[in-house]
């Protein structure tokens, strides 16, 4: 298959905030809770995959920490602008940076050198899958439809991805698992929607919350979602094929679960502090039902479990690059 040169050409210069250790204020023995307004820092649009969970978490986080809790989206770099305002910030507890799977990919291409090391990681607050999309009405009919047309017409088949994301590297993944090479078209900042609808690309991967208005409309048709066997995806037709379901195994680096990071240097009871809110949060009916709703899975995670995880996808995650791009 050939080397897909545009992965590799995203790489660009992203600076590392070198702000210094700081030390927090903070009595690590008292009980903690926030005496000012928290912002919750999403690097990227408002009204996106990131944005639309977080909005609902806060709201929630506001409640019952008796404080406001609301999202700053600072956007730029693929979302190294908002890591490296909170790797600044101090250790005080009032600012959150959201941590999508984007950024751990960003460490693999050698794009920044931060990690979950470099901040105090917290929990995982939500659940979210990338999905592979097709217009309804297609030719397309199904996962396996849409393999056998690649291998009889290699190059046939047109993928839309957006250089550099999760997105590509899924598509990348099916594709040297089936052995097949699909024609990726690089959308950019390009309408994907309007791309598929207007029969530019035969389908493209994206988060399931973002497709699952158009698949509901019956404008798309879901071929594939990327999740481990337990995976509990809400309102998801169970004819759906999972990527476990068809022999990926559990490939925790393609899957989408959103992650919450403090300033480095945040007192252990700062992190307890909210590993606490965001366990009682994601128990919440109704917030259950507000994420559901959207496509979205309410979780949490106790510190130590979620830096196993974290470990875990970013040495997978280097691994996959590395395999794709025949690097060692």
């Amino acid at each position: 298959m050939k080397k897909v040169a545009c992965f590799i050409m995203f790489l660009f210069v992203a600076g590392c905030a070198d702000a210094g250790k700081k030390t927090s204020s903070i009595d690590p023995n008292s009980e903690f809770s926030p005496a000012k307004n928290v912002q919750f820092i999403v690097g990227f649009d408002a009204g996106g995959t990131a944005d639309i969970p977080a909005r609902i978490m806060t709201k929630y986080m506001s409640e019952l920490a008796g404080v406001n809790v609301t999202v700053a989206n600072l956007v730029g770099s693929a979302g190294l602008v908002a890591a490296n305002r909170v790797l600044e910030s101090d250790p005080d507890g009032l600012t959150l940076l959201h941590v999508p799977m984007g950024y751990y990919l960003q460490n693999a291409l050698g794009n920044t050198k931060l990690s979950y090391k470099d901040f105090t990681p917290v929990t995982i607050w939500a659940d979210s899958w990338v999905t592979l999309v097709t217009k309804a009405g297609s030719d397309i009919k199904s996962y396996d439809d849409l393999i056998a047309k690649a291998k009889a017409n290699p190059g046939s088949i047109k993928i839309g991805v957006v250089s550099g994301t999760l997105p590509q590297l899924a598509a990348l993944e099916i594709a040297n698992k089936e052995g097949v090479e699909f024609n990726m078209i690089d959308l950019g900042s390009n309408n994907k929607v309007t791309e598929l609808l207007a029969g530019r690309v035969d389908g493209y991967i994206d988060g399931y919350g973002i497709v699952k208005p158009f698949v509901e409309s019956g404008e798309f048709e879901i071929q594939l979602v990327f999740a481990g066997e337990n995976a509990d995806i809400p309102n998801l037709d169970k004819n759906i094929p999972t990527s476990f379901q068809k022999g990926y195994g559990e490939v925790n680096h393609l899957y989408q679960p959103f992650g919450l990071w403090l300033p480095p240097g945040t007192p252990d009871n700062v992190t307890q502090y909210y590993v606490n809110l965001v366990k009682e949060v994601s128990e919440n009916p109704d917030f259950q039902r507000e994420v559901n709703a959207l496509g979205f899975g309410a979780r949490y995670e106790q510190t130590e479990d979620y830096i196993e995880i974290a470990d875990s996808t970013l040495n997978l995650t280097k691994q996959a690059i590395s395999q794709i791009l025949g690097t060692p």
